[in-house]
């Protein structure tokens, strides 16, 4: 069987540029987070109030994978919202409560301890608690953004 140049050709400029796009995605910046003191925490902002976040790697207002870290104080509540990304997300420290849906039930609060484990999809609605300090590592993909279900629960568009 005859082989077109053109085909041979066209697999050798799809193979450079395949190996052109990892090579690039390998030259990505190391990062070295050597203990968590080296960490710079910032406040959340308006839309969670009295949290803190560091982001880890990524760019949170470009686009591609973000790492970050998310710390709320004893007894945070949030309801619900949704985010653009899904989140996968790791409890370092404290105890996260999670619930799903557009209404907060806190019946179906969910407990995850430090070390658990739970991913929230693209846009599904969910809310929580956090039971002492915690601190949570999420992955998840830029642009970050945050919208409430209900918009008159949004901290940031409350009056003071």
């Amino acid at each position: 069987m005859r082989t077109s140049s053109w085909s041979c050709r066209s697999a050798i400029i799809l193979g450079t540029f395949v190996t052109g796009a990892l090579i690039a995605h390998a030259a990505e910046q190391a990062t070295l987070i050597a203990a968590p003191s080296d960490l710079k925490w910032a406040d959340t902002g308006p839309q969670f109030p009295d949290t803190q976040l560091v982001i880890l790697d990524g760019d949170a207002g470009g686009k591609g994978p973000v790492a970050l870290r998310f710390r709320c104080p004893a007894d945070y509540k949030f309801l619900p919202h949704t985010h653009p990304g899904a989140e996968r997300v790791t409890v370092l420290a404290g105890t996260m409560l999670i619930g799903l849906g557009p209404k907060y039930d806190a019946a179906k609060l969910k407990e995850v301890q430090t070390g658990g484990f739970f991913v929230i999809p693209t846009k599904e609605p969910h809310y929580g608690e956090c039971k002492g300090e915690t601190i949570i590592e999420v992955h998840t993909t830029a642009p970050l953004g945050t919208t409430y279900v209900n918009p008159a629960d949004d901290p940031s568009k409350k009056k003071k």
